[in-house]
């Protein structure tokens, strides 16, 4: 059994540091990525694209800046190649591609033309309108 690292935090003693990762020797903590992940997170939830319910989809993102990063600094460039399409995806999937932002705008255009033409035909028929 691996002996616990005598400088981290033991239970009941979180509250007592400031919020800074632990840093082990020769791994990468932050990087780019997780940088601009984490702006693009906080100006998705600015602009009301996530919320609460997209938590899980966030911190695949966020992993996944990470993995960037890691890959990144140990030049492992094949495993960067296959993570790039499936971030897309997820980002996508989260409406935080430019894409995506349009599709769900053009679908709640169309919802509420949709909703505005059901209330109209439900108060009064056109025949009713034409007397």
């Amino acid at each position: 059994m691996p002996r616990p690292d005598p400088r981290r935090p033991r239970d009941g003693q979180i509250d007592l540091f400031e919020d800074v990762p632990l840093k082990a020797p020769d791994k990468l903590t932050r990087g780019r990525h997780s940088d601009a992940m984490d702006v693009a997170i906080a100006a998705a939830r600015e602009r009301d694209l996530v919320d609460e319910i997209d938590k899980g989809l966030l911190t695949v993102l966020r992993s996944g800046a990470w993995a960037l990063d890691s890959l990144e600094s140990s030049d492992h460039h094949y495993g960067i190649a296959k993570l790039i399409n499936p971030m897309v995806d997820a980002l996508r999937e989260a409406r935080m591609t430019p894409d995506s932002r349009q599709a769900a705008s053009d679908d709640a255009v169309a919802t509420l033309l949709e909703e505005l033409n059901a209330d109209d035909d439900a108060a009064t028929s056109h025949a009713e309108n034409a007397r």
